[in-house]
């Protein structure tokens, strides 16, 4: 918990500090997988303490789908390592371990296990064959069961359940949460706003049974629902859809302009493009310029 504390207060990017979090604050614990008697209530505490943190250090928000934590990055999740998937992949491997490695050591203990009556060792033994037998399907199964609970749910999956692959490059569409360069507390209010839980008139109304409106508060048409709010409400579209799309296009331009080596702003955000650049561009990418009487000379030739 130290460490996941240190690791959230930091200025890492969203994605960086869940590789921090695999790599430096779970092994801690990984450690003693095996060897330490865990039981599957506490390792559940300790993803509900890790959840709590997130969700107090603003990287995780309240409302939002848990299980979608513990999804890879690759499948439109975070990519966070779950302690009880960790603990059931640690005991299958060293179970296997124990019985594949030719050691004479390991010979001695498994003989005496073996030989010995004692009742500590048939239930540690009868532990071990049950923890082998149900974490071999967890293995491969633990992340594609987080997926399917999360697509399943009602609010939660209704993103992901209405994506048509045919209209949708899926994989591109979330290139920005594979490269994890945001900030953790806007990838939390993205994923927020595409679980449905941001706070709106229609969750009030249908979900926390509030006695108000589900009406959009702004143009009192249709229902206050995300995808409305995002690109359906007329009222936004005449000033907040145009920024947005402005700010798409100068993104554009601003790429176009440090390819063809025209002088831009170092940040693109601060890029303000020319009305016309066709001159300066056009020389760039080794394009003639014709006069009036060349143009007619061509289509004369033609």
């Amino acid at each position: 918990m130290k460490r996941l504390r240190l690791f959230l207060d930091t200025e890492l990017s969203a994605n960086n500090k869940v590789q921090a979090i695999g790599s430096l604050a779970v092994p801690v614990l990984r450690y003693s997988f095996g060897i330490v008697n865990w039981h599957q209530e506490e390792l559940q505490k300790l993803d509900r303490k890790t959840s709590k943190l997130l969700t107090i250090h603003g990287k995780h928000h309240p409302k939002a789908d848990v299980d979608r934590l513990y999804v890879p990055r690759n499948q439109r999740g975070r990519g966070l390592m779950q302690l009880e998937a960790a603990h059931a992949v640690e005991i299958t491997k060293l179970v296997e371990y124990v019985d594949r490695k030719v050691d004479p050591l390991i010979q001695v203990v498994r003989t005496h296990q073996h030989n010995t009556d004692s009742a500590v060792l048939q239930t540690v033994r009868c532990l071990k064959t049950e923890v082998q037998t149900k974490t071999k399907k967890n293995e491969g199964q633990h992340s594609g069961e987080n997926k399917g609970r999360w697509h399943g749910k009602r609010m939660h999956g209704q993103l992901p359940s209405s994506l048509d692959e045919e209209l949708v490059d899926i994989e591109q569409s979330y290139r920005w949460l594979k490269s994890g360069k945001t900030k953790g507390e806007t990838e939390s209010k993205i994923m927020a706003a595409q679980d449905q839980a941001i706070s709106k008139n229609y969750f009030k109304n249908k979900i926390l049974k509030e006695e108000s409106e589900s009406q959009c508060r702004l143009c009192k048409k249709h229902e206050e629902i995300i995808d409305h709010l995002t690109s359906g409400c007329p009222i936004l579209a005449k000033n907040e859809y145009l920024m947005r799309n402005d700010k798409i296009c100068t993104r554009l331009h601003y790429s176009i302009c440090r390819s063809l080596g025209t002088e831009t702003t170092d940040k693109w955000y601060t890029h303000m493009p020319s009305q016309c650049m066709k001159r300066e561009m056009s020389q760039c990418c080794g394009i003639k310029q014709y006069t009036q009487t060349e143009k007619l000379q061509q289509i004369g030739q033609i």
